[in-house]
């Protein structure tokens, strides 16, 4: 069995402490370890997704397909953060793929109403996480695409490098080419 030693690291930061051997073997039984491909579809709109997913090397993104098939970003999930469905394991609205080949581990909904149970701190710190996309629905209505750039770029810097401008684009609701108007508009401002 896979020794989980990224989560269990993890559980010790948000606990600021050691786990007892009992925690260890708790967390040891409940996550699995995976890996995809880049490109690879990890769950469809439409399925009854019943995991979530902490990501040790990679890039996930989740996503939705309106009727005319034009794909919309609505989170990225790289290193030591948690993606999933809030939803689950109710029918998803959402896709999840790689965006870069990816290692995570992850759990059935189960066994985190399990963990939650038993690790009511991590609660408040996976809550965050999810909060998160929230606040960025709330930034998707009230703010214009290129403050939702400039706090992409403040918040989450390395996303920048990693992403394709058409993820970038698609995750501030615009065209590559509206994305290629903000990007000249702030070049030209730095000269």
């Amino acid at each position: 069995m896979e020794k989980c030693e990224v989560i269990i690291k993890y559980y010790e930061k948000v606990y600021d402490r050691a786990l007892t051997e009992q925690e260890r073997e708790l967390i040891q039984s409940s996550f699995r370890k995976e890996s995809f491909k880049k490109k690879e579809l990890i769950f469809s709109s439409g399925e009854s997704n019943t995991r979530h997913y902490f990501v040790v090397k990679g890039l996930l993104r989740m996503y939705v397909i309106d009727t005319s098939g034009k794909e919309f970003n609505i989170l990225f999930a790289s290193e030591n953060q948690w993606i999933g469905d809030l939803a689950t394991p109710d029918q998803t609205s959402f896709f999840l793929d790689a965006v870069e080949k990816s290692t995570v581990y992850s759990i059935s909904n189960e066994n985190m109403k399990l963990l939650t149970n038993d690790f009511s701190a991590f609660v408040k710190y996976i809550k965050r996480s999810y909060i998160f996309l929230q606040k960025r629905l709330v930034s998707i209505l009230t703010n214009t695409a290129e403050e939702n750039y400039d706090e992409l770029c403040e918040h989450y810097p390395g996303l920048i490098q990693r992403l394709p401008q058409y993820h970038i684009s698609s995750y501030l609701g615009v065209t590559p080419v509206f994305l290629s108007k903000i990007l000249s508009k702030k070049a030209r401002k730095k000269d």
